[in-house]
């Protein structure tokens, strides 16, 4: 270890594994403060790992019957649980039908074919989620003119 008096004060210089690292008071004091805050959360997980490890061995011993070879859960039970343990709930694949109702305004045309065909040609239906989306039918219900 090595001390030196640098223009930003007092330093120290110190090798670690072949790699030099010079410390001033402030970033001694800044390692230290993050150091102590690894410390507290990595004691927060500590707590919610041993928590999780009792709910899971709960839960599976409620079910266990010492006669029996298999354990029966219900799917919103072994939901519930992944839950309170911070993990995903478990999924499958739905499929909707969805109407849609809009009313558009201010389309330019020359009658009320071309206005229908203006319409079915430009809607844009999106989903932002994961899945796939078909738009199956585009039914214009009225058209009339605007006042």
């Amino acid at each position: 270890m090595e001390y030196k008096n640098d223009i930003d004060g007092p330093s120290v210089l110190v090798d670690i594994d072949g790699t030099a690292h010079v410390y001033t008071e402030k970033s001694l004091i800044e390692l230290i403060q993050s150091v102590n805050s690894m410390k507290v959360e990595l004691a927060q997980v500590e707590r919610k790992f041993k928590s999780a490890r009792f709910d899971v061995k709960e839960f599976f011993q409620a079910r266990y019957e010492t006669d029996h070879h298999e354990i029966v859960a219900e799917v919103d039970d072994v939901n519930s649980l992944l839950k309170d343990i911070g993990s995903e709930e478990l999924t499958k694949s739905w499929s909707a039908t969805v109407t849609i109702t809009a009313t558009i305004t201010g389309i330019e045309g020359s009658n009320q074919e071309a206005v229908e065909d203006i319409i079915k040609d430009n809607i844009d239906v999106n989903f932002t989620e994961d899945g796939d989306l078909w738009v199956d039918d585009i039914t214009v219900e009225s058209v009339h003119a605007e006042s």
